[in-house]
């Protein structure tokens, strides 16, 4: 596998196609708002510095002195109508940008296939296959949703035995439950997290051979263990790429961080590398499948004037 062509030919297409960078933007929109996979599919398992506290509620008859006032209810209504708008934006910007990754998918392979693309069609493309493609986000974090409720269940019934039974009889049951909770977390994570890693590869299955949420996991397993030595080569170099970018920018990054004005062009920027490295997983994935080098064979082969 030729890293220096993939790599070049990554920038080249993004350099000559300027409306990549702007899917890129949504992608990277989208991965800010904590949404999923992102950022290609990161897990938060901390459950804060002090862990799990339960106490159970003193019960106690209220008086007039307990009552909120109108300022500390307007208050509640903002914080909820708040919270509520921001659930409902990151949402969206979730949505949005799954079906700009697929944009991205669709609109590299037509352009390295000899083919043309606008920001439009790339868009359409992804639109057509947004429930596969959300399908595919969603699944790395069912066994992260899986843990959460039975980390509640378990907090709930250690509760309960807690406030019936008393601290030292509920101790014995709550630390079966924490070491149940423990091997059902030792079990689901590796899960999650590699169901995170193959999502790059089921995007491009769907995308690129039009298959379904768990036919594109397959394919995408599939086309990894084939090539799993260039893959894990191309890991790396995104790695050390994006390490690079890192220290260059940090400077940079500060300034457009503080001074609002900026903050366009750090989008940009943001959108650019996005675009960049979904690029070359994408030309890494024709050149495995047997797709690549379609455009350069045409440019080549085309009549010289």
């Amino acid at each position: 596998m030729d890293y220096g062509r993939i790599l070049s030919r990554a920038w080249s297409i993004i350099w000559e196609h300027k409306f990549l960078i702007l899917l890129g933007v949504i992608v990277a929109l989208g991965s800010s708002s904590g949404g999923s996979t992102p950022r290609g599919g990161n897990v938060d398992w901390s459950a804060g510095e002090d862990g799990f506290d339960f106490e159970m509620p003193r019960w106690r008859t209220p008086d007039l002195g307990d009552e909120l006032g109108v300022p500390e209810v307007a208050v509640i209504l903002a914080v909820l109508i708040f919270v509520s708008l921001a659930v409902i934006v990151g949402i969206a910007l979730w949505f949005a940008s799954t079906i700009a990754r697929g944009g991205l998918i669709a609109g590299v392979s037509m352009i390295d296939g000899g083919g043309t693309s606008t920001f439009a069609t790339a868009w359409r493309a992804g639109w057509e296959k947004g429930w596969r493609l959300l399908g595919i986000g969603l699944l790395p974090a069912i066994p992260g949703l899986i843990l959460l409720v039975a980390g509640l269940g378990a907090a709930g019934v250690f509760a309960g035995l807690y406030g019936f039974v008393g601290e030292g009889a509920a101790l014995a049951p709550g630390a079966g439950l924490g070491v149940l909770f423990v091997l059902l977390a030792c079990f689901l994570v590796p899960i999650a997290l590699i169901l995170g890693l193959l999502r790059t590869f089921a995007n491009r299955a769907c995308m690129l051979e039009d298959l379904g949420v768990i036919a594109s996991y397959r394919r995408g397993l599939e086309v990894l263990v084939q090539n799993l030595g260039p893959a894990v080569i191309l890991f790396l170099l995104q790695i050390v790429i994006g390490a690079v970018i890192g220290v260059v920018m940090v400077l940079p990054g500060v300034v457009m961080v503080l001074c609002c004005l900026l903050w366009p062009l750090l989008l940009a920027i943001r959108g650019a590398i996005a675009s960049y490295f979904s690029t070359m997983w994408t030309l890494a994935w024709r050149e495995w499948t047997g797709l690549g080098h379609v455009g350069e064979v045409a440019e080549e082969g085309a009549p010289s004037p």
